[in-house]
């Protein structure tokens, strides 16, 4: 691995701390400050796609309406690099926490497609998804990793 994509790996799993640590404090800009214009995201929660900055914006403001705490808690990326483009993919726990303490949380998959715009990375496209059992359809809220 080069130098430079050993320090874009770096400026990436920056943008996952900073990332999750935003969305832990309901910071709406700061969250918004790492997509990309034209942002795609299959969420977790439907519709089943969101395209561009407003669209995805209105969605994060509808998240943060509630007065739960949200629980971000991701694994440690899996990066790679070439040129101005990198995916990367981790497990996430994702949920609510509401003040007498109970949760609402299950692990989920995400995977990420990053490209480096005006020499600052940003994701432009992102996945969530629940596994489901195939015989019945249920989602598998209760899997660890």
């Amino acid at each position: 691995m080069t130098d430079k994509q050993i320090k874009d790996q770096a400026a990436i799993r920056e943008i996952f701390t900073c990332w999750s640590a935003a969305a832990r404090n309901k910071d709406l800009g700061g969250v918004m400050a790492l997509y990309s214009d034209d942002i795609c995201s299959y969420d977790a929660v439907g519709p089943l796609q969101f395209s561009g900055r407003e669209d995805y914006r209105a969605h994060w403001e509808r998240c943060m309406a509630f007065d739960d705490e949200f629980i971000m808690e991701p694994q440690e990326p899996i990066i790679r690099v070439s040129g101005h483009l990198a995916v990367a993919r981790f497990l996430i726990r994702c949920g609510m926490r509401k003040k007498d303490g109970t949760e609402q949380a299950s692990w989920m998959r995400s995977s990420y497609h990053l490209e480096k715009q005006g020499g600052e990375w940003r994701i432009a496209h992102e996945h969530f998804s629940v596994p489901f059992d195939f015989e019945n359809g249920a989602a598998q809220f209760g899997l660890q990793p």
